[in-house]
């Protein structure tokens, strides 16, 4: 008997001692020690459950207020933090910074909803990256499939020739199904500049009627949406106190030759307003649009003319790609495939 008194008794010290540690985690004291450590969010909590049982202490409701002050001075230095990587554009510590804002003060609503924001522009920003990688690949493989081409045609029987022949057709096929489907995408979204970019790189890469009939829609679009930033005047007089009459006659020049298609014209006419007015923000908003304009331009012409180029119509071929020097006159490849037409010619000239 003597023995399970002695055995319970140890128990009961032992559970009491136990049980100590519990209620420390409950005192005033550890609601100090997570403040210190910088754990806000559970240091309130903490204190909330405090304050329900005793609601009039003062002392508690003093270190309350103390405590608040600390986690929204927390909460507004993460705000600080993230948008401060985010203009630099590094997104992952921004990220970082919401993430570990939120283990400290999971209820916040102002890093709920900053963090919210940040996972829809993060989104907008990875599908910005994808769509310009796969433009950027159609561009090269329009540029790397002639000397391919050229190199299966001078070593027929090369098997590393006529594989990286195979790859380059099957890239092609795939890319223009990845293009029509961002045409598509860009169409439905009513962005006519992007749909006739992606359409025209996917009809060149590989030509079909259907592909043919979305771009004639697409620039039908496009014509429609640039006359209507045509009617829209693009500088206002109060802003650019330098910008003259002459200055708008050469905008609406501009304008014009965009939407007749005289891309050789436009530049001309934004290069000459852009060394007039150099800090001038609204036409350099114009030259991105411009520029992929021309370079859909060559990359489609380098692509038909190589067809025709294929074909023996050399002298078409050089009809194609003779107006795009000028309009793109430091395109590598396309000055080599227009110097190499014309030596053919002349060779063929010289036996008849």
């Amino acid at each position: 008997m003597k023995l399970v008194l002695t055995i319970t008794l140890l128990l009961l010290l032992g559970g009491c001692a136990a049980l100590a540690p519990l209620l420390d985690e409950e005192g005033p004291e550890r609601v100090e020690e997570l403040t210190e450590a910088g754990e806000y969010g559970r240091a309130l909590a903490a204190l909330e459950r405090l304050i329900e049982r005793d609601p009039d202490n003062a002392r508690l409701l003093s270190q309350r207020e103390y405590l608040r002050r600390r986690a929204g001075q927390f909460e507004q230095g993460i705000l600080i933090e993230a948008a401060a990587y985010l203009r630099v554009e590094d997104w992952a510590r921004a990220r970082e910074r919401y993430q570990h804002g939120l283990s400290v003060l999971p209820d916040s609503e102002a890093l709920q909803s900053a963090y919210e924001a940040f996972e829809v522009q993060r989104q907008h920003h990875v599908r910005a990256l994808r769509m310009r990688l796969l433009l950027a690949r159609a561009h090269g493989l329009i540029r790397e499939r002639p000397m391919i081409e050229e190199l299966h045609r001078l070593s027929p029987g090369n098997y590393r020739a006529r594989q990286q022949h195979q790859r380059v057709e099957r890239e092609a096929r795939e890319l223009a199904a990845d293009l029509m489907e961002l045409g598509e995408a860009a169409l439905d979204a009513d962005d006519p500049l992007l749909a006739v970019e992606a359409l025209t790189l996917a009809h060149a890469l590989a030509p079909l009627n259907e592909s043919a009939r979305r771009l004639e829609e697409a620039e039908a679009a496009r014509q429609a949406r640039l006359e209507v930033l045509q009617a829209q005047p693009i500088v206002d007089p109060r802003d650019d106190e330098t910008w003259t009459e002459q200055d708008q006659a050469l905008l609406d020049r501009y304008h014009a030759a965009l939407r007749g298609g005289d891309l050789v014209l436009a530049r001309q006419l934004l290069d000459g307003l852009s060394r007039r007015h150099p800090d001038n923000e609204d036409l350099r908003r114009l030259r991105p649009g411009l520029n992929r304009a021309i370079d859909t331009r060559v990359s489609a012409g380098l692509e038909r003319g190589l067809r025709l180029y294929a074909q023996g119509r050399i002298r078409e071929a050089l009809d194609v790609w003779r107006p795009l020097t000028a309009l793109a006159p430091e395109h590598r490849e396309l000055g080599a495939h227009v110097e190499r037409a014309e030596r053919v010619l002349r060779r063929l000239e010289e036996l008849q």
